[in-house]
């Protein structure tokens, strides 16, 4: 594991880079679009403004820190949830979800870690990207420095 694309190493911790580049589209698409209204129709103006503050807030809230001292994992992927630790032995597989535009067009593909915790699926959201591409960067960079699935060299698939 050389460079880090995903992530952020702070001593023991491997800190999940969140990705701007999304939340700022969105951002600029729902603010563009509060402008264009905002004469006709000004509470849908003042709801997207509201609303995209709240993906912003929600933006620096989200997190996803790797401790591999204590073989545990923290996210919190929504300012309403509280943030979820869980062990690294209760791990049990990454899921990709890819959203489509009239099922040819990928526009969002999310990944996700389960956990089975007493016998119940627990899931954490790692991060999203816009191709599965980058999203079997981020699945490789995740299992290395989890230690996990190291036989498969880098081009595993997902």
């Amino acid at each position: 594991m050389n460079t880090l694309s995903f992530y952020k190493k702070d001593g023991n911790l491997y800190v999940f880079k969140n990705q701007p580049v999304f939340i700022a589209i969105l951002s600029i698409i729902f603010l563009a679009i509060a402008v264009w209204t905002f004469s006709s129709i000004k509470l849908l103006s003042l709801a997207l403004i509201a609303l995209v503050v709240l993906i912003v807030i929600n933006f620096f809230a989200k997190k996803f820190i790797i401790d591999v001292e204590r073989q545990t994992i923290t996210g919190k992927h929504s300012i309403f949830v509280p943030a979820q630790t869980y062990s690294m032995n209760d791990f049990t597989n990454f899921e990709v979800i890819a959203t489509k535009y009239m099922g040819l067009i990928t526009t969002n593909v999310m990944l996700s870690a389960h956990f089975n915790i007493n016998g119940k699926d627990k899931r954490l959201t790692i991060g999203q990207a816009l191709t599965q591409k980058g999203i079997q960067k981020m699945v490789n960079e995740t299992e290395d420095i989890m230690a996990i699935n190291q036989d498969h060299g880098r081009n595993r698939p997902l």
